[in-house]
């Protein structure tokens, strides 16, 4: 018997699909495929030359690209499948998508999962209140202001997430000349940490030390959060049998509607260098990637697909309170982050950087000085 295995993250929607693939794929060809699990910070944070020789599978973040194709820790899976296949999965990208896992010329990854920042709200509550979401971030406070006082915004700002906001603002407010060749651009920064700074008036109390998942689950078995103008969406929390409170997702609100809406998330299934299985591993990656699979199995057992038509399916749709169709915007004009070698270690530093000093009365230049040294350190 052939044995893969291969590693997720830490949440239903990382593994339940991949499981029941699993199970279906042995049925079918005999081939074992076990899943393992690691935390949300580790599938953004923690660097995937500990994880080559230990796995065939590893789920991975478009970010590592770079530092993957430098290394050759990955197998460039563009060399191995048909062209047909490749021009299908291009077809089939929400936004840019699979266009995120290519660097210098080749594909380290193909996108399993689609997802990028996008709003949430407590519909129940909202329709209640008759109060409005904002629609770009200039009426953002407003909008909270109007809130009675049991009822909060929150936005998840821990460390990982205060960098995924920071860089969401940046891409509102200057497209896609976030970074040069010094690092980020220092009035788009500046700019950018202010508005977080001016949110703290209003925010949840919790906001500081929540990832997405945190204050999802938070949202939904309590009262308290009414709306998130950024955070990584996940139609778990919308599906009819969710058992808690449902949360509604709709598109972020903008700064400037003409430039990036957020930046890009999801996650990309990639195959380990050191396979000893490569054909069968392909094999595995094709049937999870086939247009039926991604559609119907893949969302049926609480995974977020990477195909455009299973975010345009009605019934995938009826069943997540139009989480899709209702974020769709926000996906097709998504940032994407730089993919250059040393990246990933850097965004990591640069995290802990922003939060430690975003909530004291340090100066955005120079917060932003300090930014632009680890970026020379890490990506220059």
């Amino acid at each position: 018997m052939v044995r893969l295995k291969g590693i997720t993250w830490d949440h239903p929607r990382g593994y339940e699909p991949l499981r029941a693939l699993a199970k279906i794929w042995k049925e079918k060809t005999g081939t074992e495929v076990t899943w393992d699990v690691r935390t949300l910070k580790d599938f953004g944070d923690c660097p995937i030359e500990k994880l080559i020789n230990d796995y065939d599978f590893i789920l991975i973040d478009h970010p590592y690209m770079g530092e993957a194709a430098f290394n050759e820790l990955l197998v460039p899976v563009d060399n191995f499948l048909d062209k047909s296949f490749m021009n299908f999965q291009e077809s089939q990208s929400v936004g840019p998508s699979f266009n995120s896992y290519e660097y210098d010329g080749h594909w380290w990854a193909l996108p399993i999962d689609a997802a990028a920042q996008v709003a949430a709200y407590r519909k129940d509550i909202t329709d209640f209140l008759d109060w409005k979401k904002p629609m770009n971030l200039m009426e953002l406070h407003e909008a909270a202001y109007q809130l009675p006082a049991v009822y909060k915004i929150g936005v998840p700002l821990c460390p990982t997430d205060i960098w995924c906001v920071f860089l969401s603002l940046c891409a509102q407010y200057s497209g896609e000349k976030v970074f040069n060749e010094l690092g980020v651009d220092v009035e788009t920064g500046g700019w950018a940490l202010e508005q977080i700074r001016s949110w703290e008036v209003f925010l949840h109390s919790a906001s500081f030390k929540m990832n997405p998942i945190q204050m999802l689950e938070h949202m939904s078995a309590t009262d308290e959060i009414v709306y998130i103008p950024f955070t990584f969406g996940y139609t778990n929390y919308a599906r009819k049998n969710l058992g808690k409170k449902r949360i509604h997702f709709c598109d972020v609100p903008m700064y400037d509607q003409t430039k990036k809406s957020s930046i890009l998330g999801g996650a990309g299934l990639a195959i380990s260098s050191k396979t000893k299985e490569l054909r069968e591993s392909l094999s595995f990656m094709q049937f999870i990637l086939s247009g039926d699979i991604q559609k119907t199995i893949y969302y049926q057992n609480g995974g977020q697909p990477a195909h455009l038509d299973a975010w345009l399916d009605k019934e995938n749709n009826e069943d997540c309170s139009d989480f899709f169709s209702d974020t769709i915007f926000t996906m097709e004009h998504a940032y994407v982050r730089p993919r250059i070698k040393g990246f990933n270690r850097f965004q990591e530093s640069a995290a802990d950087l922003i939060h430690s000093t975003v909530q004291e009365n340090v100066p955005a230049n120079s917060i932003m000085g300090k930014l632009n040294e680890l970026y020379k350190c890490y990506c220059v």
